[in-house]
């Protein structure tokens, strides 16, 4: 210990008496003893070990300092009686024992007291200790080392204004009284610094977890970061540098504001620790000193690197009024920024999984659009909204049992109807079973229909199952429901009523569960009114009608249509047809289409076999018959006369084919008229089937020989003097 001896002091001075009280000294150092026990903070001990000190040795101010981590740094802890400008100061510098010459450092080096009777004469007054007491011209000082054995862990300093002398029992008294105050303070920093590392790894445990459940690319990351950094260091101001490589997108977060600027961004990523940090790729600390930080009165900082290669480069700063990082502060945070680059890099891959993954759905959701374009509902073709309106009719009534009845002309798609009715329902795993009644003579659908017995007629040598006990539990379709003879359909309309069949020549009744699908071309009411369709059956049979558009009716499917024939029969053929260009696709339009889609499908057909079709289909590769209503026939006459001066034309070839045009106009619209029907349509026009039929032929007979129009019946020696 530093042997001090008693200070004369000078003219003017007071005359000192002694300072200390003993009995006020011991039930101090008694007082203090308590603090061991009582449930407070450090800051908060401290603050009540220095009002006790200094009311107890009687000086004016007080002050005590404590080693960072480092033992290198004197931190203020704890002020007494400083006004509010000197305390900030205090709190904000940090003295370097190394660098700093005062008499805090010395002591704290030396583990000896040292006392100031006389501040304006002794001469180990610095310029420093002048400035961190404030003390000018006199005023007495007493520092003494905080030690538990030999380790120091700080100081504690008392000012008095008036010089004052301090006697060597005095001096042994107030270091017991340091000692009893450094082993509280040693133990309240012990339990204190293990809560503080649990507390942080709380923290800590919060934040990776926050950012690892985070799966969107957004700020979220960012902002969990900084905020569990500020939470850690109990710092102030944060600032995060973000430069994404991949997207060349730059980012700089301060507090509540974000820049994505690319000047701001590199000129905070010139700052002194920041850019140490990044270039280093390791944390970077600057000491505290009296040099301003990058946030004015937040001396105290750290940066740590938030890189990976080749996709992001940046770095997170903090940054406090006072203090300084410990090493579980600076080990925490550079954990902290790792989880927050895995878990941002994470969020990347998520993205793109989840952007690839919506890409995909797409393309899903595209091949799914296209096959119900392509291959419609349960292989029915068309994108028009009359055969999506039929794909949701036939969606609702799948799951019910009723009977169904479909209507449509000859070609329109009723069997597949039919079919996708049994796909959709609880029935498609049962057999589906298609009658065409038009088809079997009227005394063999009966036994086809409803069986026999062994003996029942001539030829019947044993038992035959029928179809409708086939069928039990699957679905039947009895298309063509019209020509059925009015004998079998009383005795189907007993099936519909009782649900049970007797084969023919038997007694036996056999219950049977079939979902009846009917199907007809014909106009069930004309039948009803005419008498040659039972009218109880009908309203038993259509309980859901349902009515399939023509082809010329959904004009958008054509087109449709007719790219999925050429696909299919390309494979068929082995050819590499790619589809139509826009002339022939507008004659497929164009055209009425009396076949409907199996007119269609067969024209696709003739024209891959017959033709030596190129790339794509063109007008000329279209027969006649689609052809022949195209292109003249949509002009005024006066235009077809123009034209035709002007190249040349045959009476009696104009004539015939603007009459040919007339007629075909006129058997056209009477079939509109008619819904198809060939009977109702020469009814309509005042001549007899037989004759519009032949009509029709004559019409459709015409086919193109070179660029003149010529009847289809010429002789070829005729076709060739023509040419």
């Amino acid at each position: 210990m530093e042997t001090i001896t008693p200070i004369t002091i000078p003219d003017g001075a007071e005359a000192s008496v002694s300072l200390l009280d003993k009995d006020k000294l011991l039930k101090s150092i008694f007082h203090i003893s308590t603090f061991l026990t009582a449930p407070s903070k450090v800051d908060e001990i401290l603050s009540k070990i220095l009002d006790e000190t200094v009311d107890t040795i009687g000086f004016d101010r007080g002050i005590i300092r404590l080693f960072d981590e480092t033992k290198r740094y004197l931190e203020t802890k704890v002020v007494k009686n400083y006004p509010p400008e000197e305390a900030q100061k205090a709190f904000s510098l940090a003295i370097d024992v190394y660098e700093n010459d005062c008499i805090s450092a010395k002591v704290t080096k030396t583990g000896q007291p040292i006392t100031i009777a006389d501040a304006a004469t002794d001469p180990r007054m610095t310029e420093t200790d002048r400035v961190l007491a404030n003390i000018d011209d006199r005023g007495a000082l007493f520092c003494a080392p905080l030690k538990i054995g030999d380790e120091v862990i700080g100081s504690i300093v008392a000012w008095r204004r008036e010089g004052t002398r301090i006697y060597p029992e005095e001096i042994d008294l107030f270091l017991t009284f340091a000692n009893q105050m450094s082993i509280i303070i040693y133990n309240m920093t012990l339990f204190e610094t293990n809560a503080e590392k649990i507390r942080q790894l709380i923290i800590l445990q919060e934040a990776v977890s926050s950012m690892n459940s985070n799966y969107v690319l957004d700020y979220r990351i960012h902002d969990i970061m900084i905020e569990s950094a500020l939470r850690i260091t109990h710092a102030q101001k944060a600032l995060f540098c973000f430069h994404d490589m991949l997207k060349g997108r730059y980012i700089v977060k301060d507090g509540e504001a974000i820049s994505q600027d690319k000047e701001i961004y590199e000129q905070k990523m010139g700052y002194g620790v920041i850019r140490q940090a990044i270039a280093d790729k390791t944390v970077a600390l600057k000491s505290p000193s009296t040099r301003e930080g990058l946030f004015a009165g937040h001396p105290v900082e750290i940066a740590i690197p938030f890189c990976t290669v080749n996709k992001f480069e940046g770095a997170l700063y903090i940054a406090k009024v006072s203090g300084s990082y410990s090493q579980d502060q600076v080990h925490v945070l550079d954990i902290l920024v790792k989880n927050a680059i895995t878990a941002y890099d994470n969020a990347i891959m998520q993205a793109m999984l989840y952007l690839e993954a919506k890409t995909l759905k797409t393309e899903v959701k595209k091949l799914k659009e296209r096959e119900d374009i392509l291959l419609g509902f349960h292989n029915i073709l068309g994108q028009s909204k009359k055969m999506l309106d039929l794909f949701h009719v036939i969606e609702d009534v799948a799951g019910h049992n009723t009977n169904i009845l479909i209507q449509g002309e000859s070609g329109t798609g009723k069997e597949l109807t039919a079919r996708a009715i049994h796909r959709q329902s609880n029935r498609s795993s049962k057999p589906f079973v298609e009658v065409n009644c038009a088809a079997i003579p009227g005394t063999l659908l009966e036994s086809e229909l409803f069986g026999y017995e062994q003996g029942a007629f001539t030829d019947a040598r044993k038992r035959k199952i029928g179809l409708l006990e086939y069928a039990n539990g699957g679905t039947m379709l009895l298309d063509e429901i019209g020509d059925m003879s009015v004998h079998l359909q009383a005795k189907f309309l007993r099936v519909l009523e009782d649900g049970y069949i007797r084969r023919l020549g038997g007694n036996e009744e056999i219950p049977v569960d079939i979902r009846f699908v009917f199907a007809t071309n014909k106009d069930l009411n004309r039948m009803v009114a005419q008498g040659s369709f039972r009218e109880d059956l009908y309203y038993r049979i259509s309980v859901v009608p349902i009515l399939i558009p023509p082809l010329r009716e959904r004009v958008d499917d054509i087109i449709l249509l007719a790219r999925y024939y050429v696909e299919e029969f390309n494979k068929k053929f082995m050819k590499k047809v790619k589809g139509f260009d826009k002339d022939a696709e507008q004659i497929l339009k164009n055209y009425h289409w009396p076949g409907n889609v199996r007119e269609l499908k067969n024209i696709i057909e003739r024209i891959m076999i017959l033709h030596d079709v190129g790339d794509v289909i063109v007008p000329e590769n279209l027969p006649a018959e689609i052809r022949v209503n195209q292109g003249l026939v949509k002009d005024s006459l006066d235009d077809i006369l123009t034209r035709l001066s002007e190249n040349g034309l045959k009476y009696e070839s104009l004539i015939e084919k603007i009459l040919n045009d007339t007629k075909k106009k006129v058997l056209v619209r009477a079939l509109d008229l008619s819904m198809g029907r060939k009977t109702k349509a020469a009814t309509l026009l005042g001549i007899s089937r037989y004759k519009f039929m032949r009509e029709q032929k004559k019409i459709n007979g015409f086919i193109e020989f070179g660029n003149k129009l010529l009847p289809s019946g010429l002789p070829q020696g005729k076709r060739a003097n023509e040419k």
